[in-house]
């Protein structure tokens, strides 16, 4: 079958332009210009070549994605693997994480993250980018982590050397914990939110440091925990079975001891607090089965969140 002449000049055109590509890729090592610090869609400069850039002292602990922008291609081979027309992390990545007391300060499950390459200029012309992502969303609150760099991982697409620092620290925020304060009217069912700013431990570990009361005698109100199978910095905090519902048309109290953990064992530094108005009617009876030993109670499950 005959390919009409037009199809070959498109063909030859084509060639002949991906090997002027190839020829006119400059060598040099690759620069690492900045890392940015992904949150909620958000980015954050972390660290910048220059001089002169706004950069932030510290970091969310909840980061989704830290990319480390470079000004021109790696050899992407070097970054990650491909199988199946798929990139697949390396078992040795050429950035690793760490921070001072990893090795008893760790989540459960533990913290694990992969390393991936990506050849678009999505932060200005010529400029490609690898990224770390964690399995699970949140380091350690308050933290120096360290992101190591294998300058022979992270090289051009001829093998020169990265050129930029062989590590890159980043102070993550203190932690913080939001309770509800709506003054809105809830159902005697309703279930309050705890956010924290990073990943949350288990909820047997929470238990302890969390008290729920009725404002107007003080009562304490018998609880039970559960993770947000979607957030793992999200708790919520729910009337006991036992109680069948929060007390109708009372104002509920929350409070958030000191001390209280993240996944990783890091502090609370203040008490949090918050409070909620049940509806006047209860969604179903309370069957008024809850003894003292009932109060603070947890669900006792070993889920992190995550």
């Amino acid at each position: 079958m005959s390919i009409p002449r037009r199809c070959l000049l498109v063909a030859v055109a084509v060639a002949a332009c991906g090997c002027r590509s190839q020829a006119e890729t400059p060598h040099g090592p690759p620069v690492l210009l900045e890392v940015l610090w992904e949150v909620d869609g958000l980015s954050q400069r972390v660290w910048s070549r220059d001089a002169d850039a706004s950069v932030a002292t510290t970091g969310s602990a909840y980061p989704s994605t830290i990319d480390f922008i470079f000004d021109r291609r790696l050899d992407g081979a070097r970054v990650e693997d491909t199988v199946d027309d798929k990139p697949v992390p390396k078992a040795n990545p050429p950035i690793t994480v760490a921070w001072p007391d990893m090795a008893t300060a760790m989540s459960d499950p533990p913290f694990a993250a992969d390393v991936f390459y990506n050849s678009l200029a999505i932060f200005g012309p010529n400029t490609t980018y690898a990224f770390v992502r964690p399995h699970i969303a949140g380091f350690p609150s308050a933290t120096p982590i360290t992101f190591a760099l294998d300058p022979n991982g992270l090289t051009s697409v001829y093998g020169e050397p990265m050129d930029g620092p062989s590590s890159i620290t980043v102070t993550t925020a203190a932690l913080t914990v939001t309770l509800p304060t709506s003054s809105a009217t809830v159902p005697t069912s309703y279930l309050a939110a705890m956010a924290f700013s990073t990943r949350t431990p288990a909820t047997a570990a929470l238990a302890p440091f969390i008290h729920v009361h009725a404002a107007s005698d003080g009562a304490a109100l018998p609880f039970a925990l559960a993770p947000d199978a979607g957030d793992s910095k999200r708790i919520y905090i729910g009337p006991a079975g036992c109680l069948g519902g929060w007390p109708p048309d009372a104002r509920v109290e929350i409070t958030a001891d000191a001390g209280l953990p993240d996944a990783f064992g890091r502090r609370l530094a203040a008490a949090a607090h918050g409070s909620f108005m049940t509806a006047h009617i209860a969604a179903t009876p309370v069957d008024g089965g809850c003894g003292p030993g009932d109060a603070g109670s947890g669900d006792g499950g070993s889920d992190d969140g995550g």
